[in-house]
């Protein structure tokens, strides 16, 4: 959980003062500004992903409490979505510590974090029913990998965490500019400029998140009862 702070304390303290100010649609930002919110989103992502897919992973295959759990009145859905609330809201409280923690840096106010909240929350969800889905498909623990190294990171690299995404070719922005933290990262810092594009993030958002779950209900259940 302490990633993206420390993210936050490295990366602000250490090319703040080289980078100084950057454009943001048209305005001036100190950069530690713009970076905040970016790891605000990278909080929210890895804390809910790796949530959802290494642990339900070891509750799933290890310790089996799905399958115990499944023995009593509980459905698969109350198994399912209590799975997946536990992961988002490892997300969230990563999101919010993060927040925290740029507030006490005057990166943020409180006003700002409580306005970029739902985002928090919506994006917990997302990302940890992308955990679910990769633990639904891995075989073996060390399978989850190949999405973090093939998706999680690239995502985490490129989808303007870092940097404005305007600053990437043509060729690459477009493609990244619809990826589901590209959404998020626009949300969580909407209350530095409201673009025109923030419906279309939202959507984007809810539409992966759709997939994402769907996916994982379809995967886990056929693991479970296969």
């Amino acid at each position: 959980m302490s990633e993206p702070i420390v993210y936050l304390l490295a990366f602000g303290y250490g090319l703040t003062p080289l980078v100084g100010n950057l454009t943001y649609y048209g305005q001036k930002l100190d950069y530690v500004k713009f970076l905040a919110p970016g790891m605000v989103a990278v909080g929210v992502l890895f804390q809910s992903f790796f949530e959802g897919s290494y642990g339900t992973f070891v509750r799933l295959t290890y310790q089996r409490t799905w399958h115990a759990l499944l023995t009593t009145p509980l459905t698969f859905a109350d198994v399912f979505f209590g799975d997946l609330t536990w992961a988002a809201t490892k997300g969230i409280i990563a999101g919010v510590l993060t927040g925290i923690v740029a507030i006490c840096w005057g990166a943020m106010s409180f006003y700002n974090l409580f306005c970029i909240l739902p985002f928090i929350v919506l994006g917990s969800f997302v990302f940890a029913s992308l955990g679910l889905v990769s633990a639904g498909l891995a075989n073996r623990v060390d399978a989850i990998n190949v999405p973090v190294f093939l998706f999680v990171v690239p995502m985490f690299a490129i989808c303007g965490t870092y940097f404005p995404r305007d600053t990437l070719p043509e060729w690459l922005g477009l493609p990244v500019s619809f990826l589901p933290l590209s959404a998020l990262v626009d949300l969580t810092r909407s209350y530095l400029h409201l673009p025109k594009s923030l419906s279309l993030s939202l959507l984007s958002l809810l539409v992966w998140g759709l997939v994402f779950a769907t996916l994982a209900w379809n995967r886990l259940q056929k693991k479970i009862y296969r």
